[in-house]
């Protein structure tokens, strides 16, 4: 298998819902139900650019990674992978080409929310330098508790803030 990850250009296409259709299926094993309403509508954050990495396996795109740009951080809002893809190592490769996007255009940072004890939510970023923090202190991050305060989120679980560094540079 060989997964190329690239920026997309243009909107979601029907195989992006196809894949997060799939991933959901994981949240609702772990949990009994799925924790949001998946017939609601999308809430882009007005004013913010949403940027787009694909996982792709030849011509099939196989994950995602959606994020979006909010003043000096970049927020990893959503990261899926197909499920018959998954534990292959494409995820971890999705936020390892978010974070070099990120350093390489001078964010100070790379933020996220997700549950605090789903396995391969808050411990799997942990692998990739995420750390839980209180709180984001910007008008966008507390939008997002808002959001997900409203959709009922919190009802299954700690949510968190996550985020990561941009890594200081060493010497001249």
């Amino acid at each position: 298998m060989t997964v190329e990850i690239r920026e997309r250009r243009g909107p979601a296409t029907a195989a992006h819902a196809d894949i997060e259709r799939a991933a959901d299926e994981l949240f609702r094993s772990h949990f009994g139900v799925l924790p949001w309403d998946e017939d609601a509508p999308e809430h882009a954050p007005h004013g913010h650019v949403e940027r787009v990495f694909d996982a792709v396996d030849g011509a099939t795109l196989v994950g995602f990674a959606k994020v979006i740009v909010a003043g000096e951080y970049l927020h990893l809002e959503q990261l899926s992978v197909s499920p018959d893809h998954g534990r292959r190592g494409i995820g971890g490769r999705l936020v390892g080409s978010v974070l070099s996007a990120a350093w390489s255009e001078g964010f100070e940072a790379v933020t996220l929310r997700t549950f605090a004890d789903v396995p391969w939510n808050a411990p799997f970023y942990e692998r990739y330098g995420f750390r839980v923090v209180e709180a984001v202190d910007t008008e966008f991050h507390a939008g997002l508790v808002e959001t997900e305060a409203a959709l009922g989120l919190m009802e299954h679980g700690a949510r968190v803030h996550m985020l990561v560094a941009r890594p200081k540079q060493v010497g001249p």
